[in-house]
């Protein structure tokens, strides 16, 4: 997907993307653990550095947004909490009850510091 991103920058174009990602650096166990509890395409063996190099990307940047995704995802788990009633007649009390605990095994997560959320910008 990167190397046809590139193709239709034009020359100096840039590309931006928001990403969750497994921390590098973590033992295997806590890998695992890490890529089971975030979104399926975190489980990428490589990193967004390297995928964004090979795809023939420069002036590559990363910022760090972690704080600002916990924040979001205590925001989401307290709105669910507040509406929980209403959301398990509207959504099914299995479909809510789950839906609680992957946002709570996700806010676990980040602040164990095992998912990161990054903005990668990159320029053709």
């Amino acid at each position: 997907m990167l190397r046809a991103s590139r193709q239709v920058l034009r020359p100096g174009g840039r590309l931006a993307f928001h990403t969750i990602e497994v921390t590098q650096g973590l033992t295997p166990a806590k890998r695992r653990r890490a890529s089971s509890i975030g979104p399926p395409a975190v489980a990428v063996r490589t990193t967004y550095l390297g995928l964004l190099r090979s795809a023939g990307l420069i002036e590559i940047d990363a910022v760090d947004q972690t704080a600002e995704y916990l924040a979001t995802q205590h925001r989401w788990l307290a709105a669910t909490l507040r509406h929980e009633a209403g959301l398990r007649l509207a959504l099914g009390s299995d479909a809510v009850g789950e839906g609680i605990e992957r946002r709570r095994r996700t806010v676990n997560a980040i602040e164990e510091g095992l998912l990161l959320r990054t903005l990668y910008t990159a320029t053709r």
